[in-house]
Parts: structure tokens; sequence; C-alpha cells
């Protein structure tokens, strides 16, 4: 009753939300509108509230509520056809009006339903009017992050299309049977609103479910099922009631050539009226599979010899789009990279032109508390963007279990033992506490899922199956039996890593909806929620099907053992362990790979992963790449440029790949230099010899200097730049520093010979650049230290934990934002700010206070460089050799036109540009 009770209470408090809307949604309003309606639930349902149970109504609404989001960016073609979806067609018609209430009744945050209902209505504006006369064929992109809600995105595409008059509707869902299945049955509750699956029917009716829950019933047809065996084919269509013109058809098929062929074959043969329905196709993973990987040939002239035929499910994804009159080709992913670097001018005769998505880009944003890249790995320009305190370190070397180059025959053994190696242990008690603490918090059927991702040979699933099997069953028969040892080893790591690590998320986004609960609850919950646990393999060989409908009432909990097949859109409802060993090489396959993303609300922190250092290394890197992506695609908007029109880039690595090369084909590697770019020190030396070597070229570069100004005003009134301020320093002298300092290994781009090379090389232009420079020495927080005869406080900066070795340590960011702006007039400094928030308004985002890094660096003119060395203290004994300072430097480059830049990846728009100039 008192479950009954308090959604009862929810749902009051969120009608008095709803229609208070002069009022902001905060914390403070949540509290006031429980305690408004609390009194007359408790006279209706004659149950008396505790003071918990009002909190957790609190926590349930937070959830909904104080969630934000920021809008969508579209960069659009000029060549689109003139407004249609506007007015009452653009308003939710009975599909997408029961989408959005389904969306509601699932608890989703009220802004994220807001902003799906009004980014779904821009991407629909970009096909086209179904009602217009053809012939039309539109391709664009919709950039998603992994797992942030692409296929609730598209499902609203769907749906609002199909309000608007689109009649045929292809989803191409991968390349697994599974996928395909999960995609299916996803469909069927968001858009179909029945059950397809034979055995489901009850006298030939289709058991309504979903959105078909919600009246009125709304007609809509599917030519595939929700069953393993439920993928197009001929046989079953020729018996289906196929009739486009009446009523809206769905199907979902793998990206198959055999299966893309028979729906070619199939559609070719249908009336030529039903091949003039408007189609709309929907390419989910847009980047496996579709992209054509041959290498077309060119004629004399550079141009494409379109008598060729392009690998086989891209060709026939083509023929497709050729097959109807009117088709509209919307790719989805979260790794964009392959198809901005498709050539934007291959055609074919037989195929017509590639799928560069020529008509539109258009990026999501999350919610503010999606646990995606940024948020579990931080990015390599921030210091005031730090990870969450998640990773947990694996030595794959030291373990020897599984190693990094193996095959199929490999037996996974450690030190000679059938068993899993002490990291994967703890992770399996990692798994049985976060089942338990969700338990104890009032979540017994939520579902519960690990991923063990070690190699990608089913062989070898099968053995890392037994051992964690084996160890599972015997730690939850000693936990039933109160064995006291175990039961010790739990509570320790309760005691010694969740309980710090819930305190370091308090304060955060992803604090919302934690509920504080103690040892002896968990302890009551534990062999419970364990004797749940089944461990399955997933992968292309087993029968197994990670069917969480199932037990909607109870909760899935389970430990997935996979490789491929857990690495592309599947989605593992609950997860909060992941243990992660493969390696790969390429930027999309790397965040494909990272099925720990998504919407953690609630529990973010039970949520672990246990992976080596260099894949926390590797995964941050290609954060901070698709971040800076992401900021290009703002710009673009802004400068109202199309995908013709606007080239593209992706930062390259030394060691990884932008994707497969096959993909790149027609990508370049250009050198983009320091020009507008803040290089970063990271990596320190913690050896005395270096460490004062650097500390004594400090030393004497400053004291070169003129005397300092100490403790300078910061630009347009901003506060004060604390520490050592020096103006119109030299070029020369600038260069001749960097040259004398010793950076360690791994600094990305931090090289004393490439940085003062840089340098020098901009002062010989004609005009000269970066020939004046501001140096700034700030004063900060820890041990107080003498640099160039002045005492000041060092600043401090703490070790990554788990990343110091032999002679060196690793910081996130040494840079604290601000003081990359000190050397600003204030015209520029306001000129700056108004970039930075007319980026934001784009997106919805609130203004800043402070210009971003970027715009500071656009704004200053060309001749001025900005140098900042950072007095470093550790703050961890046993760290570093020296009393002295650890020296850290940023050095801050304005834009210039005659740079040699970075590496980046550029597309073929981006290639046209540079011929141009």
């Amino acid at each position: 009753m008192s479950r009954d009770a308090i959604q009862t209470l929810v749902n009051m408090a969120r009608q008095l939300l709803t229609s208070t809307e002069d009022r902001p949604v905060d914390r403070t309003a949540i509290r006031d509108a429980i305690d408004s309606v609390s009194p007359i639930v408790a006279r209706r349902t004659g149950h008396a509230f505790t003071e918990a149970q009002l909190a957790e109504a609190v926590r349930t609404l937070e959830t909904a509520y104080v969630v934000q989001q920021g809008h969508a960016i579209a960069v659009v073609d000029r060549s689109l056809p003139g407004e249609w979806y506007v007015g009452d067609r653009r308003r939710p018609g009975p599909f997408m009006a029961r989408y959005l209430q389904k969306l509601q009744e699932n608890d989703w945050p009220v802004r994220s339903v807001e902003e799906l209902r009004d980014s779904t209505a821009r991407v629909v504006e970009l096909l086209d009017d179904p009602a217009r006369e053809g012939p039309w064929n539109w391709k664009g992109l919709v950039v998603g992050d992994v797992q942030s809600g692409k296929t609730a995105h598209y499902a609203g595409v769907i749906n609002r299309a199909v309000d608007a008059g689109y009649r045929v509707v292809i989803i191409l869902a991968g390349m697994h049977n599974l996928l395909r299945l999960q995609t299916q049955s996803r469909l069927e509750l968001d858009f179909l609103g029945y059950d397809t699956r034979p055995e489901q029917q009850d006298a030939g009716r289709m058991k309504a479910i979903g959105v078909g829950l919600i009246p009125p019933a709304l007609p809509a047809g599917a030519l595939t099922l929700a069953s393993p065996t439920g993928d197009f084919n001929i046989a079953f269509a020729r018996q289906a009631n196929f009739a486009p013109l009446d009523q809206p058809c769905l199907f979902v098929v793998k990206k198959n050539a055999t299966v893309l062929r028979n729906l070619n074959g199939w559609i070719g043969k249908l009336p030529e009226e039903f091949r003039k329905a408007p189609l709309l196709v929907i390419d989910d993973e847009a980047d496996q599979a579709s992209i054509d990987t041959k290498d077309q040939p060119t004629l004399p002239d550079g141009s494409f010899d379109e008598d060729y035929d392009p690998t086989k499910i891209n060709g026939e994804i083509r023929k497709l789009l050729r097959s109807f009159k009117r088709s509209a080709y919307v790719a989805y992913t979260a790794t964009p990279f392959a198809n901005i670097l498709i050539h934007d001018d291959r055609a074919a005769e037989k195929y017509g032109s590639d799928l560069f998505p020529s008509t539109f880009i258009f990026a999501l944003t999350p919610p503010d508390d999606y646990f995606g890249p940024t948020a579990v790995f931080g990015t390599n320009d921030d210091v005031n963007s730090p990870a969450l305190p998640l990773i947990r370190h694996i030595d794959q070397t030291g373990d020897g279990w599984v190693p990094d180059t193996h095959d199929r025959y490999l037996r996974p053994r450690y030190r000679g033992a059938n068993e899993p190696p002490p990291s994967l242990k703890e992770a399996v008690r990692a798994f049985l506490l976060s089942c338990a603490i969700r338990s104890a918090r009032g979540k017994p059927s939520a579902h519960c899922s690990m991923l063990i991702h070690v190699s990608r040979f089913v062989d070898v699933h099968d053995q890392v199956h037994a051992q964690v099997e084996r160890y599972l069953d015997d730690i939850r028969a000693r936990i039933s039996g109160g064995d006291s040892e175990i039961l010790a080893e739990l509570e320790a790591l309760w005691r010694n890593d969740f309980v710090p690590t819930t305190g370091a998320i308090a304060g955060t986004v992803f604090e919302r909806g934690i509920v504080d609960v103690d040892w002896p609850t968990i302890r009551a919950a534990l062999s419970t929620s364990a004797d749940k646990i089944q461990v399955i393999v997933a992968n292309g060989r087993s029968k197994s099907v990670l069917d969480y409908d199932r037990y909607a009432g109870t909760g899935l909990s389970v430990i997935a053992i996979g490789g491929d097949k857990l690495s592309r859109g599947l989605t593992l409802e609950g997860l909060t362990v992941s243990y992660f060993l493969r390696i790969s090489k390429q930027y999309d396959s790397l965040l494909q790979m990272g099925r720990w993303f998504g919407y953690r609300r609630g529990f973010a922190d039970v949520c672990r992963l246990y992976t080596t250092p260099d894949m926390e290394d590797w995964f941050r890197h290609v954060a901070t790449a698709s971040k800076e992506l992401r900021a290009e695609l703002v710009h673009m908007r802004l400068m109202r440029e199309t995908p013709k029109d606007y080239g593209l880039r992706v930062e390259a690595h030394s060691v990884m790949n932008v994707t497969a090369a096959n993909k790149q084909r027609h990508a370049v590697e250009r050198q983009a230099g320091f020009g507008g770019e803040g290089k970063i020190q990271t990596v320190m030396y913690a050896e005395r010899d270096v460490l004062d070597q650097n500390a004594a070229a400090t030393e004497v570069f400053l004291e070169s200097l003129e005397p300092p100004q100490r403790d300078a005003p910061r630009p347009a009134g901003t506060g004060t730049a604390t520490g050592l301020l020096w103006r119109n320093v030299p070029g020369d002298r600038v260069a001749a520093y960097l040259r004398t300092l010793n950076f360690p290994p791994g600094n990305r781009e931090i090289e004393a010979a490439r940085l003062a090379n840089y340098v020098e090389d901009q002062l010989r232009q004609n005009p000269a650049e970066l020939t004046t420079w501001t140096v700034f020495v700030p004063t900060g927080d820890g041990r107080e230290v003498t640099l160039a005869g002045q005492k000041l406080n060092s600043t401090i900066r703490q070790p990554v934990a788990g990343r110091q070795v032999s002679g060196r340590y690793i910081v996130r960011s040494i840079l604290n934002p601000p003081d990359e702006a000190v050397d600003l007039s204030d015209a520029e400094y306001a000129e700056a700010l108004a970039e930075t928030n007319s980026a934001r308004a784009a997106t919805g985002q609130d203004a800043a206070v402070r210009p971003a890094g970027p715009d500071v660096r656009r704004t200053r003119r060309a001749q001025n460089g900005m140098l900042i060395i950072y007095p470093l203290d550790p703050n961890r004994p046993g760290t570093v050799e020296t009393d002295g300072p650890v020296i850290g430097v940023v050095v801050s480059f304005p834009d210039s036109n005659t740079a040699s830049r970075r590496v980046y990846v550029e597309n073929t728009v981006l290639q046209k540009e540079h011929n141009r100039r």
C-alpha cells in the first residue's frame, strides 16, 4: 500500500509542478509541491508518510525535473525545399502524441521529453513534404552519444514522419540477429503498439503493448517480427497485407547483403503506385557496414568512374533509396567519423550517389547527467572537468591472465591456476555489492548487469564463463552460509571503495536520486540479490538472449561475457560494473565498446570500470577529439555553412586510427599547427635532477626580465590575477626558454624543440607573429616556494590515482581556465565572451561567465602569445624528489593563418577548401 501511496503522491506533485509554469522547478519547488499535496494524499489513502518516504518522492521528482538539456545543433543544405512542416502539421499528431505520453508515463525527465519533442520536429522538417511530388532523395546524419537515447530519438522521428504522411519506414538495425530483435521489440513498444510474436496472439489478435495501451488505437503494419527468425523474408511478405497507401508499414531488417537483396527484389516487383509512397530509411549504427570501403576508380579528368559496383551492403542501401520515387535516408550514429569521411562526390550509375550526409548533419545534446565519455574519463583540456572516480586499473601484463595479443586457443590462467585474476574477482564482488545496494535503496526489481569484455574469440569466452561462474557459485554459497571471511571482505570493499566514491560524487549532477544506505541494510539484501545473478555468454555462437522484458517484475541480474556482439548498439540494462581488456586501435570501435555509457540516475556511484591505464588514456583522447568535433559542428552552424561547404576534421593520434583504413581512404592527414591551440603539460617528472634543471632554467628566464607586476587585475573587472605578471616579453626570449626545458614523454605535443621551433618560425613570418608575450606565474594554495627571487605559494595539482610510474606522474590538466585570458584587454575579453555565448546560445545552454579557451585564442592578436608557468605542488608525500617547485607549463597561442599545425584527418570537403585557398 505504501508504494501505491508514494506513487500517488509523486503523480499529484507532478501535476502541481506542471501547472505552475511561472516558477522554476528546482529542489525547493519540488519539496514545496510534495508538502502541499501530501496531506491530501494521506487523507485519501489513509497512509501516514514518513520523512524518508517524502524524501524518496522528492528524489524521484528531481530526476524528472532538475535534469537540464541543451538544444540540438542542425547544419543544413541550402537547397532544401521550402518550409512545409509548420503550423498544425508541426504539432504532435496522434502517433507522436501517444509516444510522448508514454515517455512521460515512463518517468522521463520533463526537459528531456520537451527536447525530444522539439528536436524530432527539427529533423522531420529537414526530410521533405511527403505530399510533394518526386523525385526527391535526401540524405542526413544524426549524431548522438553512445547509449544516450538514439533509439528513443529515431522512434520519435518515425512517429512524427508517419503523422506527416510517410508510409514506408525501414530500419537498418545492425548486423546481428540479437540487435535486430532488440530494435524490433523496442519499436513495437514505441511505434507499432502491439507484440508481433505469433505466440502472443489471442484469437488472431495482436497483444497491445507500449503505446498501444494508450487510446485511440492507430493502424500500422509490420513485415518483420519480434522473433529470432523474424527478419524480412519474401514468403512472409507475399502473405502479408502490405498496403502503404492505406496505412504506414514498418520493416526492421539486419544490415545483411542477402536480406537487403531479397528486400530490394520484392520491392522491385511491387505495383508502381506502392513505390510512389514516401519512404523513410533509418540507418542505425550507420558507420558500421553501410560505408562503401572499396576504391572506386577515377577517370582522367579526376571524376569517378560511374561504371562501378560498391560493397554489397552499401550498394543494396543505395538501390533501396532509388527504388522509391521519394525517399529520405537518416543515418544515426554516436561515432560519425567514418560518415563524415565519405567522399562527398562519389556516385555510380546503377546506385546513385553515395551516403555522404549532404542534406544535413544534426547533433543531439544529451541531458546534463548523461554518463558519457567526458563524465567517465574527463578530457585533456580542462583541469576543472575531472572524470568521475569510477575507474579501477588492471595490470594486464602483471596478471598474465588474458594477454593483449592472443588467439582462440588461449586458455586463460592466473599464475597457472584455472581461475580469474584478483582484479576480476574484485570486479565480481563489486557487482554483488552494487546489486545489493540498489536493492537496499528500494529498487529490488531493477535490472543489474555486468559486462566482461576481454577477448573477441568465442572459445575464450567459454573459458572465462566457466571461471566466473565457478567463482560466483562459491562466493554465493559462502554468503548464504554466513561465512564471516567473505562478509568481512565485502564490507571492507564497501567501506574502503564505495563509501568514499559516493562521497566524491556528492554535489555533482550524478548525485540525483542517490539514497544513503548503511552496511546492515546492504547485508540484509546481499543473499537474495546475489542468488538472482546469472552468468551468460553473449556472442555469435551463444543461444543466450538478454530478455529483460521477461524479468520486468523481478529484475534481471546478469554477468554478460562477450566480444563483438556486445560492442554495437546492444543495451545492457542497469549496467553497473564493466571489466574491459580488449584493445581496439580505432576511435569509433573504442567508443562503441563503451557499453557502460548511458544513464545511471540514482546509482552512478556504484558503477565501476575496470580497465588498463593505457585504455583510460586512449578513451580520454577520443573523448577530447569527439568534444572538439562537436565544437566544429557548432561553429559550422554559427557560420551558416552546409555539409557540402564546411569541411570537417578529426584530430589524429600517434597510435590509434580515427576509423578503419578502408573507411577513410579519401581522407588525408594534414599538419595543423599550434595556431589557436592551448598546449597544456599533463605529465611531470618526479626525479630531482630534471626537476631542479627545469626550476633553474625558469629562474634564469624570469630573472632576465624586467621586475614583474604583482597581483595584477584581470580583464573586465573579473578579479585579481594573484601571482607575478610580465608584459611585453620578446618572443625570442620565450622560444629560448622553452628550448631549455625538459618535458617527459607522453605529453601531447608538449615537446621543447617543437614549441620553440614554432615560436621562431612565426617570428620569421612577414609580418612577424608571436613577437610580444605575457608571462604569468600564478600563486596558489600549496607550500611556499621561491622563484626568481619572489616568494609565492605553489599551485596544488593532485596526481591521477594509480598513474604514477617510475620517474614521473600524471595530472589531468594544470590549467586554471581564467588564467588563459589574463593578457586580454577589456574589449578583447568582452569580444571573446560574446563569441562563447553565441555558441552556447545556439545549443540552448545558459550564458557563460567567462570566455572559452578557443575564443580567447581566436580573439588574441597574432603578435601576442601567453605563457603560464605553474609552480606545482603534487601535495602527495613521496611523489617527487625535491622540495622546490615542479615547473608545469601552459602555452596559449593565438590563431594564425601562417602556422603549421598538429595532425588532423580531413574530409574531402575540407580538402577542397584548402585547394581553393
